[in-house]
């Protein structure tokens, strides 16, 4: 294309491109490189560093359109919170949405309209557990002796090892399915039959101090039904993967639901199912999400903002100088820049956080 008119400053560009204007601001994950495009004059990349359409073009590889901000797949127009939640991760200035995009491509193949609207209610909102081909990760408590803290002997278990009370072994690298007739797909039926998993919490919480805690893997195409009890932290599935035992360092992984004013579950209630109530205080649990999304934005290159930080942070009522103290004082990591060109200080919504070296 040719030169676009376009106005840089410090913090911001705005470039027209087939002429609306796009507005760029430093803590977008593309300002950099949109920044770096217009200096070496590669104006055919703009488009793609500033419009959605062309993001999710670029990386689906002609399986899903967007046109006049609709998606389709397949030519089939999708609906709904999933659609909003690429939009909004995109507009946000993610990189790769395919892992976003081959979560959606799976979910298709859910057979239940029911589920497909749930789901999302179990999946954090902006640091989703997805792994690169679309499936997501969760969290399970069982026993020490890595079987389900409860049976069912009516289910009908298609893969795995079922001990007499019907309880089930999951041990790491175990692929557990059962009919999908045998899982309960009334989300409404809070405490009944199924395969359950959760969030770090619920798991955790529900395997206590004497039992396991694991991560899994689902297909979004297993999942049932999300109970609507406990703020959505448990998901009632068909098939999972056993990928690790966590128990030593009892770490959450990346996030996942939690609601620090949810009320509490009953633990006896369910059928081979978990607890949602956290044994951490909330000072500890806030300085762990944040030390994880440091910490995933350092492993992949990026230095994030306080301002980001902080957005990640929704219903703790932090202000950007709290955060900014967490994460140096209490966290060790650095701030990479105070101040502007000028040896002014920068807000500190836009200070950068760093390792620390």
């Amino acid at each position: 294309m040719n030169k676009p008119p376009y106005i840089m400053r410090d913090n911001s560009i705005t470039v027209f491109v087939d002429g609306q204007p796009h507005t760029i601001d430093s803590s977008h994950s593309n300002f950099s490189s949109l920044r770096q495009a217009i200096l070496d004059a590669k104006y055919d990349l703009i488009p793609s560093l500033v419009t959605i359409e062309s993001t999710i073009k670029n990386m689906t590889f002609g399986a899903f359109d967007i046109y006049e901000s609709r998606l389709f797949h397949n030519g089939v127009e999708i609906h709904g919170v999933v659609v909003e939640k690429l939009f909004a991760m995109l507009k946000e200035g993610a990189k790769d949405a395919k892992p976003l995009l081959n979560f959606i491509d799976r979910l298709m193949d859910n057979p239940s309209a029911n589920s497909v609207n749930e789901l999302y209610n179990f999946l954090s909102y902006k640091s989703l557990p997805i792994t690169p081909d679309g499936k997501f990760l969760a969290y399970k408590g069982v026993n020490d002796d890595f079987y389900s803290k409860s049976g069912n002997k009516n289910t009908v278990v298609i893969r795995g090892a079922v001990g007499p009370d019907g309880s089930i072994y999951n041990g790491v690298g175990e692929t557990i399915e059962v009919a999908r007739r045998s899982v309960d797909d009334n989300k409404d039926n809070h405490c009944s039959f199924g395969l359950h998993v959760g969030s770090y919490d619920y798991a955790n919480s529900w395997a206590g101090p004497n039992g396991r805690l694991l991560v899994v893997e689902v297909d979004p195409a297993d999942a049932v039904s999300v109970p609507t009890d406990c703020s959505y932290q448990k998901l009632r599935v068909s098939k999972y993967l056993v990928l690790s035992d966590i128990t030593a360092e009892r770490k959450e992984i990346l996030d996942t639901i939690y609601n620090n004013d949810s009320p509490e579950c009953d633990t006896e209630c369910d059928a081979e199912s978990e607890d949602s109530s956290s044994d951490e205080d909330e000072n500890d649990f806030i300085n762990l999400k944040i030390r994880n999304y440091i910490d995933v934005k350092h492993s992949i290159g990026e230095y994030p903002t306080v301002k980001q930080i902080q957005s990640r942070m929704k219903g703790y009522d932090l202000s950007v100088h709290q955060i900014l103290d967490i994460a140096i004082r209490e966290l060790g990591y650095q701030s990479s820049c105070d101040y502007d060109k000028q040896g002014d200080p920068i807000p500190s919504g836009q200070v950068t956080i760093a390792p620390s070296f």
